[in-house]
């Protein structure tokens, strides 16, 4: 069976990896064209692209799969199936019409259908994950399902260990389905249940809201970390958050204290949201809707990351100092 891969992400890239000296190897990767990236804005190829030139396979980088041209360089190939995972944009029509197009989709579908499910699963609380691998259609992520695989991640872990988990399994549906395919046997089943949709992360989904309980916040920043980040004003700042967890307000903070030094008035042992507190110069907490959260990893505009405690001992002084 000759398979055409469509993945830009790095999900994609690891579900790719998984075919290879398999029989099920594509003869051909589709990939986004490359976009811009950092400081300077040059151009950087998608991680799908750097591994598909390493393994010596055609890459093909259009800006819309379905246009003509793009579909005749496509079926130049002579793919029995297109393989979709991460892809970042919409398979056209025509494609779906030129032969059998699959989705590898990290979630249990129908729940979190759309462009990020593993973040917002995460967001949500949730640890039972789990990828499908369905019908392509028109609808996003409405087709029939040939194979899915349920995964347990734990409430500590980030959306890059969630992807990480949840890889093993995609990459074992993908190819029990193609084996199925190619056979002949393939059961497809409609997807039943309540559909809820995982919409693209946007910059306001990004955004700290303090009054929220710690839990809620921590549940953002690790759906958010490595890749995106949720952010925070911080000594006038735009600052990152990629690690955090829950933490009591310690009984020694001042219960008044805010950004601003507004806001007094608070119960003892009590945090007033968003209200900072540095605890023996090494720890830094921010109070929160029902407690408070230690920030364990963060970034300063245009800085790198770090540690509070290394944050701490150098623009987070002044903090330390209040």
């Amino acid at each position: 069976m000759r398979v055409a891969f469509a993945g830009t992400a790095p999900f994609a890239d690891v579900v790719l990896r998984g075919l290879f000296d398999t029989p099920y190897e594509p003869v051909v990767v589709v990939t986004n064209p490359d976009r811009p990236k950092g400081r300077r804005g040059s151009p950087q190829p998608p991680v799908v692209k750097v591994t598909a030139l390493e393994r010596g396979l055609p890459v093909l980088q259009p800006e819309r799969l379905g246009d003509s041209a793009a579909l005749d360089e496509l079926l130049s190939h002579a793919p029995d199936v297109l393989v979709a995972c991460a892809y970042g944009q919409i398979v056209g029509r025509a494609v779906l019409e030129a032969l059998p197009c699959l989705v590898v989709h990290p979630s249990l579908v129908p729940r979190w259908r759309g462009a990020a499910p593993v973040e917002r699963a995460l967001i949500a609380g949730e640890t039972e994950l789990g990828v499908t691998v369905l019908r392509m259609t028109a609808g996003v992520d409405e087709g029939a399902v040939a194979e899915t695989r349920a995964v347990h991640v734990s409430r500590e872990a980030d959306a890059g260990e969630a992807y990480a988990a949840l890889a093993p399994a995609a990459i074992e549906a993908v190819q029990a389905t193609l084996a199925a395919l190619e056979a002949g046997t393939v059961v497809w089943e409609e997807q039943s249940g309540e559909p809820t949709y995982a919409a693209k992360i946007a910059p306001e989904d990004r955004i700290v809201d303090w009054t929220r309980g710690a839990q809620e916040i921590v549940d953002r920043v690790r759906a958010l970390s490595p890749h995106i980040g949720a952010v925070t004003e911080l000594l006038g700042e735009r600052t990152r958050i990629w690690r955090a967890a829950p933490a009591p307000w310690p009984a020694e903070a001042p219960p008044g204290i805010a950004p601003e030094g507004e806001g007094a008035g608070a119960s003892p042992a009590a945090a007033i949201p968003g209200a900072p507190f540095v605890v023996g110069g090494a720890r830094l907490l921010f109070g929160a809707g029902d407690g408070a959260v230690e920030v364990l990893e963060l970034q300063r505009a245009g800085g790198r990351r770090m540690n509070a405690a290394e944050f701490l001992r150098g623009a987070g002084r002044a903090l330390a100092a209040r």
